[in-house]
C-alpha cells in the first residue's frame, strides 16, 4: 500500500475535480476513474491508502466495486459517497467492505477535514 495515494471513482466530473483538488491539498497523488471498471483497474495497479468511491457509476457501481476488491489482501481506507441517505444502503455499503459513507451533497471543508482526522488517525 502506497502511502498518501488515493483514487477517487466518481462519473461526475466536477465532483471528481474538487475531491481531486482536496486530497491533493493533504498531500496526496491522486488517480481520478470515471467508472467502477477503470476504479477496480486502478486501485489494483496503484494500491493506494484511501479510495473515494461514488455509489451509482456505469460499468460497474460503487457496490460492485467494493465485492470485487472484498478478496484483496491489501484494501484501501473506503470512503463510499452515495446521493441516497438511508440506514439500508450505509448498512450495504459497510457490509461490502465500505469503512464510511458519505452522503451528497457535502461541505468540500467538511470533507477536507474528516480527510484531515484520517490523516492524524493514521488510517490513511
Amino acid at each position: 500500500m502506497n502511502a498518501l495515494t488515493a483514487v477517487v471513482c466518481d462519473d461526475d466530473r466536477t465532483l471528481l475535480r474538487i475531491e481531486e483538488h482536496i486530497l491533493k491539498k493533504q498531500g496526496f497523488a491522486v488517480f481520478a476513474a470515471e467508472n467502477g471498471e477503470e476504479g477496480v483497474a486502478a486501485v489494483k495497479a496503484r494500491r493506494p491508502s484511501l479510495l473515494i468511491l461514488d455509489w451509482e457509476m456505469p460499468l460497474m457501481d460503487g457496490p460492485g466495486v467494493l465485492a470485487a476488491l472484498k478478496a484483496e489482501a491489501e484494501r484501501p481506507y473506503i470512503i463510499m459517497i452515495s446521493s441516497h441517505e438511508g440506514a439500508e444502503k450505509r448498512t450495504l455499503a459497510l457490509s461490502l467492505g465500505a469503512d464510511e459513507v458519505v452522503v451528497k451533497p457535502f461541505l468540500p471543508a467538511d470533507f477536507l477535514k474528516r480527510v484531515a482526522e484520517l490523516k492524524a488517525q493514521g488510517k490513511i
